[in-house]
C-alpha cells in the first residue's frame, strides 16, 4: 500500500473506537493492529519511502523499554568481554559461573558494577570507575545497524482500557518516522532515554558466553531518534 492508503485505513480504524484485543498480553496490541490492517508480517511495504516500514504500536501509558537492536562494541573479540568480566563482573553462589555481567549502563551515573556511558562527537564510550577502557561504538556502525533494523517506522499510539482478555485499544494517533539521526540518538543517551545492556558470563570451561549487547529505549521516546515525523492520523 502507499501512504495515502495506509492513512485511510488508519483513519477507518480510529473511527471504530475501542477495539477488543485479539491476543492476551503485551503483544496483543501489535497483533490486533496487524489484523485490522490485514497484514501478516510486522512491516508494511511503502513505495513512498522506497522500502519497508516497521510497524510498532504502543500503549500511551507504557513505561517499559524495548530493545532497538543488539550491537557489540569495538574492539572485536573475546578479549574485550574478558576485560569487562574480570574487572566489573560478579559471581553468584547459586550457579557455576565464576563471573557474570548482566548490567544496564546509562550516561548520567555509574551503575552498581561501576560502569557508565559517555558520548563524544562520533562515539559512544564505555567508562569504568578506576579503570581506563577503550571500548566504544562508532557513529557509522550504530547508524548502519539502526537503519538496517528500522529504516522507517509506522509508530501507532493507543489509549486503552480494561486488562487481560478484556483489554480494549483505541488506535487514535500515528506517525511515519524516517531519517535516523545519530545526533538525536546521542542526545537520548545523554538523557538516559536510551541505555545499553551487557549480558555475558564465563562458562565452567572458562570460555565466554555473550548473549548480545542490547540498545534499549523507552517506548514513549522512540520517535525522538528520527529527523522526519509525518503525522498520519
Amino acid at each position: 500500500m502507499d501512504l495515502q492508503e495506509l492513512k485511510q485505513k488508519l483513519e477507518q480504524i480510529k473511527k471504530q473506537g475501542f477495539i477488543k484485543t485479539h491476543r492476551v498480553g503485551d503483544t496483543g496490541i501489535g497483533k490486533t493492529l496487524e489484523d485490522l490492517l490485514q497484514i501478516k508480517e510486522n512491516n508494511i511495504p511503502l513505495p513512498d519511502i522506497k522500502g519497508v516500514a516497521e510497524l510498532k504500536a504502543y500503549r500511551k501509558d507504557a513505561k517499559s523499554m524495548l530493545t532497538l537492536f543488539t550491537l557489540e562494541p569495538r574492539p572485536k573479540g573475546g578479549d574485550r568481554d574478558r576485560l569487562l568480566l574480570d574487572n566489573f563482573g560478579y559471581s553468584k553462589r547459586n550457579n557455576k559461573r565464576s563471573k557474570e555481567l548482566h548490567s544496564t549502563l546509562s550516561c548520567r551515573r555509574y551503575n552498581n558494577q561501576n560502569l557508565r556511558l559517555s558520548v563524544s562527537k562520533d562515539k559512544i564510550k564505555v567508562n569504568g570507575k578506576g579503570k581506563k577502557l577503550n571500548i566504544f561504538w562508532d557513529m557509522a556502525s550504530v547508524k548502519r545497524k539502526f537503519e538496517d533494523k528500522l529504516p522507517a517506522l509506522v509508530y501507532v499510539l493507543v489509549d486503552r482500557k480494561g486488562a487481560g482478555s478484556e483489554e480494549y485499544f483505541h488506535f487514535n494517533e500515528a506517525y511515519l518516522l524516517k531519517d535516523f539521526s545519530f545526533d538525536l540518538f546521542k542526545k537520548m543517551i545523554k538523557k538516559d532515554q536510551i541505555v545499553v545492556d551487557f549480558r555475558m558470563y564465563y562458562r565452567p570451561n572458562g570460555s565466554v558466553r555473550n548473549h548480545g549487547t542490547g540498545f534499549r529505549v523507552k517506548i514513549n521516546k522512540l520517535y525522538k531518534c528520527f529527523k522526519s515525523k509525518i503525522r498520519l492520523i
